[in-house]
């Protein structure tokens, strides 16, 4: 792993974390425009002079994450039981990711709080030497202490420079023989459910990210030099690209997807009628265990 700018993660997970609270702020005062919320949260990432490390993510319910609004669905939170605000901002490449889950509905409370609480025990074991499966045991642990299922084919990971997804998977069930070392940046983030605790892709797809340069057409290769000059290998939006280019760069974005160029990222839905929980926060492990860059936990449940 590149040797970690400690000063650039602690400035982008503070960053996040204002994105953050300013979404939460939003469902507070009783916005449910999922578009409204996911551009305030990017906008106050912008202001701080940093960039989404990703495209604010608002899901809802049994859609369990990769939602990113666009201005022709922006994801009506009206009928919502529960939604899931997942941001993350990177300064100079350092990432911060996190995410909390707001509950419209108190019968279904306790699955947010599982997620919560799951975290807040991950934290705690989390330190130099230890497996990845004894993190997601103490994961599942919870969930089961709550009555949840966790999501188990979601989870954490290793975050490097400009890498959002490093080598480390985080899992929320107890599997895995990687090791957690000292001077790694990992986001963890407990998943738990009321459905199966196991996602599939959804049909619905808004966020993509850059895989080769590759492009036949003249307006598609214009949006792949806009992308590797913007977002690089980072996911973004595909909002970003229709408001910089117009709605005809749609067709485009299908060309590429196509093709190949842009790995696309679905919507990941459980089983309809259930609800899926998310906290998460990211970490730097020194020798004494996990810190979080992202204080997460001021939200609660």
């Amino acid at each position: 792993m590149t040797d970690v700018n400690i000063d650039l993660l602690r400035k982008a997970g503070k960053i996040t974390e204002r994105a953050l609270l300013r979404a939460h702020k939003l469902l507070e005062s009783g916005e449910r425009n999922g578009l409204k919320i996911a551009d305030a949260a990017e906008e106050k990432i912008y202001s701080a002079g940093a960039q989404p490390a990703f495209p604010c993510n608002v899901s809802p319910d049994h859609w369990a994450a990769h939602n990113a609004p666009t201005d022709d669905s922006p994801t009506d939170l009206g009928s919502a039981r529960l939604v899931k605000i997942d941001a993350g901002a990177h300064v100079d490449g350092w990432i911060g990711d996190s995410a909390f889950t707001y509950v419209f509905d108190d019968s279904i409370r306790q699955v947010a709080r599982a997620a919560r609480a799951a975290l807040e025990a991950a934290m705690q074991t989390i330190k130099p030497g230890v497996s990845v499966a004894d993190v997601g045991k103490v994961i599942s642990n919870v969930a089961k202490n709550f009555g949840v299922k966790p999501v188990a084919n979601l989870g954490g990971h290793q975050i490097d420079r400009y890498v959002l997804h490093a080598g480390l998977f985080v899992p929320n069930v107890p599997e895995g023989n990687a090791r957690i070392e000292e001077g790694m940046v990992v986001a963890v983030e407990p998943f738990m459910s009321t459905g199966r605790g196991y996602v599939r892709n959804g049909t619905q797809v808004n966020i993509f990210s850059l895989e080769s340069t590759r492009a036949r057409s003249r307006g598609a290769r214009e949006i792949i030099q806009y992308v590797a000059e913007n977002f690089g290998p980072l996911p973004f939006a595909e909002k970003w690209i229709i408001r910089k280019f117009g709605k005809s760069a749609r067709l485009y974005i299908y060309e590429l997807a196509k093709t190949g160029a842009f790995y696309q990222y679905p919507v990941l839905v459980d089983s309809p009628g259930s609800v899926v929980a998310q906290f998460e926060t990211t970490f730097y492990v020194d020798k004494d265990g996990a810190q979080p860059l992202i204080d997460i936990f001021q939200i609660e449940v």
